[in-house]
């Protein structure tokens, strides 16, 4: 199965199991109508993107972006995040271009913060996969939980990270944690834990 069939089942699932992630009735609230409405995002709107960030995005996420564009609030890609169970939406492509004006448009390493971050802390959060960083101008957040926890693309990984992996900014306490190596890989991870 590819990425869209995957995502399809999970999204499937969701509809049929909601409750299980304290979630409201896709069906009732008619977030799956509107998410069945949303069209995907054409050749020129993901170039468009990729020029605008000088980046080239994973083939899976072109694939999965030109089937919708986004979720809307359709809760597509239900994960399980160390011990924390999150229900992310994912974002249009005009969504993240925006959440990029204000959100991960800076670089800044956690040490630029002291009084958020002691040297144990950092060293606590430190992954070789991820850089040192809690604001990057590479992570592209396309995917958001509560307003305040996104999943990530990261395309600028530390020293024993992959472009293109994924990660997740979590809020409060803030932290930066690896997710999967790409979007294809925690898509199929997602849909074998819940739909095999």
């Amino acid at each position: 199965m590819n990425i869209v069939d995957k995502s399809k089942e999970i999204v499937k699932y969701i509809c049929e199991n909601f409750e299980e992630w304290d979630l409201d009735d896709p069906v009732e609230e008619e977030y799956i109508d509107d998410y069945e409405d949303l069209a995907g995002a054409k050749e020129e709107e993901i170039k468009a993107f990729e020029d605008t960030f000088d980046i080239e995005l994973p083939k899976a996420f072109k694939e999965l972006y030109r089937y919708k564009n986004g979720s809307g609030y359709m809760c597509a890609l239900p994960c399980v995040i160390g011990e924390r169970d999150m229900t992310f939406c994912l974002m249009s492509l005009d969504r993240i271009t925006t959440s990029k004006g204000y959100f991960q448009n800076k670089d800044a390493l956690l040490a630029d913060y002291p009084d958020f971050f002691s040297a144990q802390d950092i060293e606590r959060l430190s992954d070789s996969r991820i850089k040192p960083y809690l604001f990057n101008k590479r992570w592209f957040p396309f995917a958001e939980y509560c307003d305040s926890c996104y999943l990530m693309l990261d395309m600028n990984p530390g020293d024993d990270g992959k472009v293109g992996q994924i990660i997740c900014y979590i809020h409060d306490p803030d932290e930066v944690v690896y997710v999967s190596e790409s979007l294809e890989k925690l898509v199929s991870e997602v849909y074998d834990e819940i739909c095999s």
